[in-house]
């Protein structure tokens, strides 16, 4: 049986399907801070919409992955939930 970090390892030799997979691992890394910073402020779903002028689904699509919010609804994010933003841009390998 082939074990999943083998087939991975496989597949991130092909440069098409490395840029796809570290596209998606950045979008959910993304959503992932969202959640954590929801969380540290103790706001549900409906109260970081309302500090927002949106919808609470609004919210959930982006703390799921499928949509990623731009730099500008980040740092309102970020404001309403008590944080701040870090950007960081790391030389290629």
């Amino acid at each position: 049986m082939t074990k999943l970090k083998d087939l991975k390892a496989k597949h991130m030799r092909d440069p098409e399907f490395r840029k796809g997979y570290e596209k998606a691992d950045l979008e959910y890394a993304a959503a992932e801070e969202l959640i954590k910073a929801r969380t540290r402020a103790g706001m549900t779903q409906q109260q970081v919409a309302e500090a927002l002028g949106t919808t609470q689904s609004s919210v959930a699509r982006m703390e799921s992955g499928t949509v990623v919010p731009s730099l500008k609804t980040i740092r309102r994010f970020a404001e309403v939930t008590g944080s701040r933003v870090s950007l960081h841009l790391d030389p290629a390998e």
